[in-house]
């Protein structure tokens, strides 16, 4: 009798140890997959951190001065606010093609359509457009005048 008391505790203490053993497992499971979940939520980078750190790209185009369709003249500076810091090397590399369809633009305007700020908003859009259109894509943010002399 003492041989059957002997292999059943055998069973109850070999039953105990893979029991205890998959409790470990699971442990260990969840453990890790816990885990993975907080790294993932608390140190990645998120969008909004991003675009909050990316510092706005300006880029000076330098003065234009030309005369208008009808009368008098237009000088202005411009400078450029860039989505990104590659842009600068496409305008670079463009800037006669650009700097000629500015002029362009500059000298197709009579004094009445840049006498006002609506006139001038428009010109800007008008700018902002043409180089756009160039650098195939909306590169360029805004265009801003730093000098404006309409004569």
């Amino acid at each position: 009798m003492a041989t059957v008391q002997t292999n059943q505790s055998n069973k109850i203490n070999f039953r105990s140890i893979i029991l205890i053993i998959l409790v470990l497992f699971l442990l260990m499971i969840m453990t890790t997959g816990i885990a993975y979940f907080v790294v993932k939520n608390y140190f990645q980078v998120k969008p909004e951190q991003v675009e909050s750190n990316k510092q706005p790209v300006t880029y000076s185009a330098g003065d234009f001065l030309t005369n208008l369709s009808d009368r008098g003249y237009i000088k202005v500076s411009l400078i450029y606010l860039l989505e990104n810091k590659d842009v600068e090397k496409q305008l670079q590399s463009k800037d006669y093609e650009i700097r000629d369809r500015i002029f362009s633009i500059l000298r197709s305007k009579n004094f009445d359509s840049v006498k006002d700020s609506r006139g001038m908003e428009d010109l800007r859009k008008q700018i902002r457009e043409a180089i756009n259109s160039i650098l195939a894509g909306d590169k360029i943010i805004d265009v801003y005048f730093t000098s404006i002399i309409v004569n």
